[in-house]
């Protein structure tokens, strides 16, 4: 299956944003050399009052002349060197204009899509009660009269949000206009005023935040150290790190591993392995909705400071090189630690798969690449694709399966191994460069690896750390 699966890439070293930042580093050039043959005009200017040539006139005032005239047509003459430095340097401000307009043109364009999904969320939630109610009544009749007709809809239900991921994307776009929608209403807008919920919700973090403040309460994170039976070799592709996430996810819920390589430098680097959701609703779990919600808003949760707790007991240094994995919830956590100042690693490299990291702070010195299916609904719950950025490569296929399961489906780690592979096979420029830059800094081929396997819970005392040592360690050849 590996060769077999179509992808389209985005972004990354070969993408439209990269681009820019050629036009942009052009410009800068182009300004640079302006100012170089200004100076050498100034230069050469001066040789028409050097002292020798002056004292030449005297002897052959026709050849001084003739000298006089070719130096001053050289430098300020219509083909010399200050015209040519004036020509170069508008081509400079043109680069500059033209990057310019490209990006304000793509900010405009993203301005007006936020714009009309909020329009759109607002007059969803002005109708959300009659539509519920007239829907909902429907549904349940056809369901009673005729089973087989009410499975051939949930099947042409699935089926066309699996040919149309942006009906999902607009309407999480839009989650903050479908929350003021509520709150305009008589009822509704009563009782979540009660609760604490007032808008105006501009924007999908902003409605993530308050709900996760209304149905989930703060709690902190703790990294258990546990036992793990089998330890990761050295990775050499894209395909082993989503197989090696796919195995951390069987441990269970909570489940994490850190994976200490070791290089011919004798320098340690460190992958990071971050299965997704566990469950919905269950504040005793740190991966579930109320984690979800706390990403979308930007704040911080109990499943990373677990994360950061494994990693210091597992002796991750601050200077260490860091590649995390990331799995749906965990791409989204993967991406919020990479993007956090205050976190104590340096995080270099990141993978995501099925995971909604487009409204992510990504800063550019992290190397990131998305894998994406475009039937996977959980990559649009931000409301927005990935942006073109000449750090972050979005890997995107088409695969249906008929589910939408968050745990399988069109979501499943066995599928996004499918499009790691076709990653890793790949010729496209982005792609080789982002799997390049993985094993330039050291992440593909270690010759010795360790394995460190955590679970994160739920504090009991929040804010206090319970580790009271370090996990079991398994070393292994690569």
């Amino acid at each position: 299956m590996t060769g077999e699966v179509p992808i389209t890439v985005t972004g990354g070293a070969g993408g439209v944003a990269a681009s820019y930042d050629d036009l942009a580093t052009l410009g800068l050039l182009y300004g640079l050399l302006g100012g170089e043959l200004i100076e050498a005009a100034w230069r050469d200017s001066l040789e028409a009052a050097d002292g020798d040539l002056v004292l030449s006139a005297v002897l052959s005032p026709t050849t001084f002349a003739e000298a006089e005239a070719e130096i001053l047509a050289a430098t300020y003459g219509p083909h010399g060197l200050v015209s040519r430095a004036v020509l170069v340097e508008a081509q400079s401000f043109a680069f500059a204009a033209v990057v310019d307009l490209y990006r304000a043109a793509d900010a405009l364009q993203r301005a007006a899509y936020e714009s009309l999904s909020y329009g759109l969320g607002l007059s969803l939630g002005l109708q959300v009660v009659p539509l519920t109610l007239t829907s909902g009544l429907a549904l349940l009749v056809v369901r009673q009269a005729d089973p087989v007709l009410a499975a051939g809809l949930d099947h042409d239900v699935v089926a066309f949000l699996e040919a149309h991921p942006e009906v999902v994307q607009t309407l999480a776009n839009g989650a903050g206009g479908l929350l003021d929608g509520l709150g305009s209403l008589p009822v509704s807008g009563t009782l979540l005023r009660a609760l604490g919920v007032e808008g105006p919700h501009l924007s999908t973090g902003s409605a993530a935040a308050d709900l996760g403040e209304l149905l989930f309460g703060d709690r902190a994170g703790v990294a258990v150290p546990v036992h793990h039976e089998h330890p990761y070799a050295a990775p050499v592709r894209l395909e082993d790190l989503v197989g090696d996430l796919a195995a951390t996810a069987e441990g269970g819920d909570g489940a994490i591993t850190v994976q200490r390589l070791v290089g011919a430098d004798g320098d340690d680097r460190w992958v990071v392995h971050l299965p997704g959701t566990d469950t919905f609703a269950d504040d005793g779990r740190v991966r579930d909705m109320g984690s979800n919600l706390e990403l979308m808003a930007g704040d911080d949760t109990a499943y990373g400071q677990g994360i950061e707790q494994a990693m210091g007991a597992a002796g991750v240094g601050p200077a260490d090189p860091v590649l995390m994995v990331g799995h749906s919830q965990g791409g989204m956590q993967a991406a919020a630690l990479a993007g956090d100042p205050d976190f104590p690693y340096r995080v270099t490299h990141l993978v995501t798969a099925g995971a909604p990291v487009a409204t992510s702070d990504l800063p550019d010195h992290v190397s990131a690449l998305s894998l994406e299916n475009s039937a996977d609904l959980v990559p649009a719950l931000d409301g927005e694709p990935n942006r073109d950025r000449a750090s972050h490569t979005t890997v995107r296929a088409d695969l249906r399966t008929g589910s939408l399961g968050a745990g399988g489906g069109n979501h499943g780690l066995a599928l996004y191994a499918a499009v790691a592979g076709a990653a890793d096979a790949s010729e496209d420029p982005s792609v080789r460069a982002a799997i390049s830059g993985m094993r330039d800094a050291g992440f593909w081929g270690a010759t010795a690896t360790q394995t460190f396997a955590f679970r994160i819970d739920v504090a009991v005392e929040p804010g206090r750390s319970n580790i009271g040592g370090y996990p079991r360690v398994i070393d292994n050849a690569a």
